[in-house]
Parts: C-alpha cells; sequence; structure tokens
C-alpha cells in the first residue's frame, strides 16, 4: 500500500511534465536540440572534473583520517553515490557513498549527511537571494519568496529535529518496533547509536572548512550550467546562471519525481522567463540539465555496480 502510493505520488512531476509539453511548440524545442553547439556541451561536461574533485575533497574533510579513503577513490564513491541520487526521489541515494569509507556505516552516513545539510544549506541562502531579485519587481510572484523563506525555516527546524537523539528515539521507536525486520533491527540500533555518538565529538572547525570549501564547489560547478546555457544559445551571464541554478536544484529534491522530471522545467520555465527567454528554449535548457546529469549519474551506477570493492 505505501509503495503504491508512492508511486503515484511521484507520478506528479511526470504529469507537471505532460502538461508544459501540451503548451508548448514541440517543433521548437526539438529544433533548440538539433542546433545545440556541441562543442560548448562538452566544455559543460569538463567542468564536472574539477566541481566533483572539489565536492569530494570537501567531504573528505569531514572523515577522520582513520577512516578517510584516497581522493580518486572518493571521487569514484562521489560519482557512484550521485548515480544512485538519480534514481531515488529526493537524491536520497546519494548517502550510498558512506558504504566506500573505511569506518563504521553510522559514522560513515554522519559525514554523508554533514556535507549534504551544507550544500542545501548553501542553496537555500542563494535561491533567497535570487527570488528577491528576479521577483522583486514582479507583485504577483514575489510571493514565491515567503513561500521559499517558509520551506527554508522548516528545513532548519529539520535539521533541529535531527539533531535532538532523544526526539527522533521517541518517533522511530515503532518503526523500529513493527516495521524493521528482525535481522536488520541490531545492525540499524548499532549505527543509530554511533551516528549519534560521532555526532557529538565531530569538530566545528570542519565543519566550516566543508562549507567555505562548498560554496568554491558550487561556484565552480555553476560553470557547467553557464556553458550548457551557451550550448542552447541563452547567452545568459555568468551571474544569471547563479541566480537561477540554486532554486533549479533544489526544486529537483522534492520527492515528487524522479530526477528532478516535470518541476525542474516548470521551474526552469518561471525563473527564465524573468530573462525574456520562451518556454521551449527553457525547457531544452532544463533538459540540458537532466542528460548532463544523466551522464554523470549513469558512470556512477556503473562504479556503484562494478567497483564496489574499488582499493
Amino acid at each position: 500500500m505505501q509503495k503504491r502510493y508512492s508511486k503515484l505520488f511521484v507520478l506528479i512531476g511526470i504529469g507537471i511534465f505532460i502538461y508544459l509539453l501540451s503548451n508548448i511548440d514541440l517543433a521548437i524545442l526539438v529544433n533548440s536540440f538539433r542546433k545545440l553547439n556541441l562543442l560548448l556541451f562538452l566544455i559543460s561536461l569538463a567542468f564536472i572534473i574539477p566541481s566533483v574533485t572539489l565536492k569530494s575533497f570537501k567531504w573528505l574533510l569531514i572523515v577522520d583520517k582513520k577512516d578517510r579513503i584516497p581522493l580518486p577513490k572518493a571521487i569514484v564513491a562521489w560519482v557512484a553515490g550521485f548515480g544512485a541520487g538519480m534514481v531515488t526521489p529526493g537524491k536520497v541515494g546519494n548517502f550510498l557513498r558512506a558504504k566506500f569509507l573505511k569506518g563504521k556505516l553510522g559514522k560513515s552516513l554522519l559525514t554523508v549527511f554533514v556535507d549534504r545539510i551544507n550544500d542545501v544549506f548553501l542553496l537555500f541562502i542563494l535561491g533567497i537571494f535570487s527570488i528577491f531579485i528576479l521577483f522583486s519587481n514582479k507583485n504577483s510572484l514575489f510571493n514565491l519568496s515567503y513561500l521559499f523563506i517558509l520551506f527554508f525555516i522548516l528545513f532548519l527546524i529539520l535539521i533541529l529535529v535531527l539533531r535532538n537523539e532523544k526526539l527522533i528515539r521517541k518517533i522511530a521507536k515503532p518503526f523500529y518496533k513493527y516495521l524493521i525486520p528482525e535481522k536488520f533491527k541490531k545492525s540499524i540500533g548499532e549505527n543509530f547509536n554511533i551516528f549519534y555518538r560521532n555526532f557529538e565529538k565531530l569538530e566545528k572547525r570542519k565543519i566550516l572548512g566543508n562549507f567555505l570549501l562548498t560554496i568554491l564547489a558550487w561556484f565552480v560547478g555553476f560553470l557547467q550550467y553557464w556553458f550548457l546555457s551557451f550550448a542552447f544559445g541563452l547567452n545568459l551571464s555568468y551571474f544569471s546562471i547563479c541566480l537561477i541554478t540554486p532554486i533549479l536544484l533544489l526544486v529537483q529534491l522534492i520527492p515528487i519525481s524522479i530526477s528532478g522530471i516535470g518541476t525542474r522545467e516548470a521551474t526552469s520555465v518561471l525563473l527564465l522567463s524573468s530573462f525574456g527567454i520562451s518556454p521551449e528554449l527553457a525547457i531544452a535548457f532544463s533538459l540540458g540539465i537532466m542528460v548532463k546529469d544523466y551522464i554523470i549519474g549513469g558512470i556512477g551506477l556503473i562504479f556503484w555496480f562494478k567497483v564496489k570493492n574499488f582499493d
């Protein structure tokens, strides 16, 4: 029953996507891919290398030395997690990279959790800044900024709740008691304890260092989307891409779709309309992001299935 409702919930994104396609000129959309500048698209893909390297390095900053893996293996782990995230709602598959570390799973999951929290926190800050700039002169859309702030507040509340071990124990107890198979209970209980025990030990300077590198990693990563926009002939400035991209990436995390299909395209149409870009080109750009992500994700899934014992 739960799986059935989960699948129906995910179909919302597909429904949005179909609705968008039914309201645009499909010939223009197809033509935008025919005119795609392949060289600029390849340059966009090339910027994945420094971006992923930085993201892998900043993750390792949180990992204890005894549990740390070499940077090349961390890159493999990051890409494998990204691949798993592509096919899971809310990109929860990203946490699979924890299995590549040497330490206990609960401790390893904590490092991924903190790394992801810093990623999402920064995207929210940039997203709030972006919405106030993009919609400040549009009364009909300005209310979206308050909705965005509300989601940010809910995100902060969620972090505080997750930080409270006693509260989480109370919330999780009935699920643990009745829904977790008996053979997994011991392992899950042990890793839960390890997770929160190491939460107390995590050094603030490591979290700060990770956050500072998160800023650098994202602004390097935004270059991917900048060159991708050129490939589709959008000719947006780098600053414009820095305004648009954080919101698109956050929308992809909403668990009502797979790989952000539908929700990302609708958001792209809304945001790019501020720059006078047609819905067809906006959707083409959004689909270009999906293609780029699936290229990385495909490589990641190969790593996950074939290189799990990578040394």
